[in-house]
């Protein structure tokens, strides 16, 4: 029956009788009204039920959740609880600005790391001047040679200006005369290089009237000069004439004069006679001019003290007299310390308008790097230098393949040891004439010689009567714009048997260049270069030259490289993959 109120049960609680018992009863307490969350809560949990028994004969069942149970986390209601505790909130707040922190760290770290890492550039294309070819020009008939000149695809033209007139460029007339001429080309996109001699001046040049006038004393004309006491001239022979290089011009003194009647040699690093160069420089560039090639340029410094001494008895031709020039050194008068310095200023000047659209070259063979240098740069962009054409022209000897191989090799390694004013390395100026073909045909001669590294340099005559064609230059062209010729790797080699001699011209990515040649005159040799690092089996001929007869051999024809037949004087271009 049900409990009244007051015998102990808590309100809202049913009691029932167990077993209908009065004092041996059990009562079973079961809450009814619990609140509905924990109801939730245990009908999600196991649950362990206990009897608990009482002296009175009551009985109480107590639900306890199981003691092992799972941990299940914290619900939304607990963890709310925490949210505005101080050090939650210092706590979120130190992890996410660490989280932002590293992460804009390694992003900034990345950008470093693209920046400052090692820059693989872009390989520098060839200016106009060093892509060439350059072709010598005739100043009577150069109209009349423009079209063919641009059909043989010439970059620019060298024209040769009068000596005399190097320091006369200002007149009216010869200032007409050298725009004409960069008009005429430039209408073809074809540049204008021009050679000047600024060594020396004329009788009539003012600067030369004033030293006269004024006399050996005067310390600014007279200085651009090189005079002597008539009573004590030194053993100087002219280069142009027969005799004294000094000529008397008063009484008492002597100017020197090497380079013929009424022409004056200039002090070149004198002020007064630099800054006269300089300035033809700067109007050369004004009217068009994109390269200027300077002859004489061992002449340029002067060393007034004393005589000359005779040749070292070992290099001395023994068929000269005292009389002769070639008996003395010209010690004095010619490679004089002090060029290098002189010719960084000029190309300065022509590198200050031009940068890199122009060039500073010489007309002769350097003969010795070293005293043109200056801090370790060579101030000539297109230097003349080394025994290649006097090789190929002199080839008629049982060492010719060897010797043409040393001296090769010999030549470049000289010129890169240098640097040129404008930071790249000196160009090779590969020029050779008709004189140069008196073995070797111009075909021949042309095909070996293009793809070296250098610009050629010759006059158009030397292709046009000697049966150089148009599509042969055209094609040689096309493989001086490719990436190996511009921007490869240059090596030669003899065969095995050391008969015969040959380059390659090679970028990584690309087919490789080899070019041979055989000079032997009358034998076809089979040259085995399979010793060449890199060379593969095959290589597939794409030029061959006048001479080369060889049957069954045509452009695109495959041939091993352990035997390529040679014709005899004659030359072939292949190209190749590489092997791995």
């Amino acid at each position: 029956m049900p409990r009244e109120n007051g015998t102990g049960a808590r309100e809202g609680e049913d009691e029932r009788m167990l077993n209908g018992g009065e004092g041996g009863g059990a009562t079973v307490v079961v809450p009814s009204n619990e609140d509905a969350s924990e109801k939730e809560k245990l009908a999600q949990k196991e649950v362990e039920v206990k009897f608990i028994s009482s002296s009175n004969g009551d009985a109480r069942i107590d639900l306890e959740v199981e003691s092992q149970q799972t941990f299940s986390g914290m619900t939304k209601e607990e963890l709310m609880k925490y949210a505005n505790d101080p050090f939650w909130v210092r706590l979120r707040w130190l992890l996410f600005v660490l989280f932002w922190g590293l992460w804009v760290a390694m992003l900034l770290g990345s950008f470093y790391i693209i920046y400052d890492a090692p820059k693989c550039s872009a390989p520098v294309p060839l200016s106009w001047w060093q892509q060439g070819p350059l072709i010598e020009i005739d100043e009577t008939q150069y109209e009349s040679q423009l079209e063919t000149v641009a059909q043989y695809g010439a970059k620019g033209v060298v024209y040769r200006l009068p000596a005399n007139e190097t320091y006369f460029i200002e007149s009216e007339s010869v200032k007409e005369k050298l725009e004409k001429l960069i008009t005429t080309f430039r209408s073809k996109q074809i540049e204008v290089v021009i050679d000047i001699t600024p060594n020396f001046v004329t009788a009539d040049d003012p600067l030369y009237k004033l030293a006269l006038e004024k006399g050996p004393n005067d310390p600014a004309s007279a200085r651009a000069f090189i005079w002597n006491d008539r009573a004590t001239l030194p053993n100087w022979l002219s280069v142009a004439e027969t005799g004294s290089a000094f000529k008397p011009v008063t009484a008492t003194h002597a100017i020197l004069s090497q380079f013929g009647p009424g022409r004056f040699d200039l002090q070149l690093n004198e002020t007064i006679a630099k800054e006269k160069l300089k300035g033809v420089l700067r109007t050369l560039i004004g009217y068009g001019f994109r390269g200027v090639r300077l002859a004489n340029a061992k002449h340029f410094i002067v060393s007034n003290s004393g005589n000359e001494e005779a040749m070292p008895s070992p290099e001395a031709n023994k068929a000269l007299s005292m009389a002769d020039y070639g008996f003395w050194t010209h010690m004095k008068t010619t490679y004089v310390a002090g060029l290098g310095e002189l010719l960084h200023e000029l190309a300065g000047v022509v590198h200050g308008e031009l940068h890199e659209n122009g060039f500073l070259s010489v007309t002769e063979d350097i003969l010795r790097p070293e005293v043109f240098a200056f801090n370790g740069t060579l101030p000539i962009d297109i230097p003349l230098y080394g025994n290649i054409e006097y090789d190929l022209r002199e080839a008629n000897n049982a060492n010719a393949t060897r010797k043409l191989r040393h001296d090769i090799e010999n030549t470049y390694e000289a010129i890169r040891a240098y640097r040129t004013c404008c930071g790249g390395q000196p160009w090779l100026q590969l020029r050779y004439n008709n004189a140069s073909l008196q073995y070797l045909g111009a075909s021949e001669y042309t095909i070996f010689n293009f793809l070296l590294p250098g610009v050629p340099l010759f006059g158009l005559d030397v292709l046009t009567a000697n049966g150089v064609t148009r599509e042969t230059i055209e094609t040689l062209e096309k493989f001086r714009a490719s990436p190996s010729f511009q921007h490869g790797q240059f090596a030669v080699y003899n065969d095995a048997s050391a008969s015969t001699i040959a380059y390659i011209r090679l970028k990584s990515g690309n087919p490789g260049y080899f070019v041979a040649l055989n000079l032997d005159p009358s034998e076809e040799k089979v040259a085995d270069f399979s010793g060449i690092p890199g060379i593969g089996t095959e290589l597939t001929v794409v030029l061959t030259s006048n001479n080369y007869a060889v049957p069954d051999v045509a452009i695109k024809t495959k041939v091993q490289v352990k035997a390529v037949r040679l014709s005899p004087k004659s030359a072939l271009i292949a190209t190749y993959v590489p092997a791995k």
